[in-house]
């Protein structure tokens, strides 16, 4: 087998996320909780849940097979925004590059939540750059 030549991998696009939404500081129910994921084309791909009365959300693990080569660097781009009272608000936008679960902040985020009217803040990662306007208490 030649050096460069492409190897299938199973890679995690996308770990699974949830937490809570917020609007001045009470939970947000029904609102629409939308993800882009772009890694295999232009396009991308886009997925949707609703807040429950809690302002609760549980966006799935999103995985794929891909070809690379043992030299290739994979990035795969992460958007998320909330839909609410006629409002669009991004509260998440990432390059990722590690390809486990978790990979975005090198674990698990504890109580992990979102309030709409906090400005979005860049947080520079090992490898990457997320800005959000989440926060958590942890990562495990």
């Amino acid at each position: 087998m030649p050096f460069f030549s492409k190897q299938e991998q199973q890679v995690v696009i996308c770990s699974p996320m949830e937490g809570i939404i917020t609007y001045k500081g009470s939970p947000v129910s029904g609102a629409k909780v939308e993800r882009w994921l772009k890694w295999k084309d232009e396009e991308g791909e886009r997925d949707s849940v609703q807040t429950d009365k809690n302002g609760y959300f549980s966006l799935p693990i999103v995985e794929d097979t891909v070809s690379l080569s043992p030299i290739s660097q994979f990035v795969m781009g992460q958007e998320i925004k909330v839909f609410h009272n006629d409002h669009e608000y991004e509260i998440w936008s990432i390059g990722k590059s590690e390809k486990g679960i978790y990979g975005e902040l090198g674990g698990k985020p504890e109580n992990f939540r979102c309030e709409l009217t906090d400005e979005g803040i860049p947080h520079r990662l090992e490898n990457s750059l997320l800005f959000t306007s989440c926060k958590w208490d942890q990562i495990k």
